[in-house]
């Protein structure tokens, strides 16, 4: 797994500027002529990358850590630990992924029972999540729920710089995206959505249409070259 703390590419010192635990998830499917990923635009007015194109994710929350997940965000928990090197409830990394997919796309990933209706469901999440940031936890124990965690697999980490206004300790996750969910942008954090082959949005980087930021482009320049979803998620990533 890559890891890249970019203090030590540049060589600079860290301030005081608190590093704060984060994870991003890379939805993928398959379209003509390959796979392509979910990507958002976000907020310019956002203080962190405001503008960039982005997969989403955004900082953990204190609930992500409840133990309750343990349960309801089924990893194995040893294992999780060990593949992100933290002393303990790793798991937290996969609830905020997940969660933060829900808040700024409108997809959940959750496991196939009569509890979870998809589509609806998803969206009814995002709406509630809208109004309750912090009572994920509360929503899937009320809907019977059990998020579809096995189906992340762990790609890589990355620590924000010194220099920017906010820094973050980020793991990058690849999954599946479940058909027949649309993306929904929440219009807050991520104004434009769409699903682009990573190579077009490369292209589109280098014709100066859209800001990326380092992290994005070598996941990006990571997952080109793949003919179908199958493939790639094969050739990338860590599961559990």
């Amino acid at each position: 797994m890559l890891t890249l703390n970019l203090d030590k590419e540049t060589g600079l010192t860290t301030p005081e500027i608190p590093i704060e635990p984060a994870a991003t998830i890379i939805l993928v499917k398959d379209d003509i002529g390959g796979p392509k990923v979910l990507m958002q635009q976000r907020n310019p007015e956002a203080v962190f990358v405001g503008g960039a194109w982005v997969f989403p994710g955004g900082k953990l929350d204190k609930e992500d850590y409840d133990r309750h997940w343990e349960t309801l965000c089924p990893v194995n928990t040893a294992k999780a630990d060990r593949l992100l090197q933290v002393e303990r409830q790793a798991y937290a990394f996969w609830v905020g992924a997940i969660r933060e997919l829900v808040e700024e796309a409108g997809i959940l990933l959750a496991t196939d029972s009569e509890k979870f209706t998809g589509p609806e469901q998803a969206l009814a999440a995002q709406t509630f999540l809208a109004a309750r940031p912090d009572q994920f936890l509360q929503y899937c124990q009320a809907n019977e729920l059990t998020l579809d965690s096995r189906k992340l697999k762990y790609l890589s980490r990355w620590i924000t710089p010194v220099g920017n206004p906010k820094r973050y300790d980020t793991r990058f996750f690849l999954a599946p995206w479940p058909e027949g969910q649309e993306p929904k942008q929440d219009g807050i954090e991520a104004i434009n959505t769409c699903w682009v082959s990573p190579e077009d949005a490369l292209a589109h980087h280098k014709k100066g249409e859209w800001v990326l930021v380092l992290p994005t482009v070598m996941t990006l320049q990571q997952l080109c070259g793949f003919t179908d979803r199958a493939t790639l998620l094969k050739n990338n990533g860590q599961s559990l």
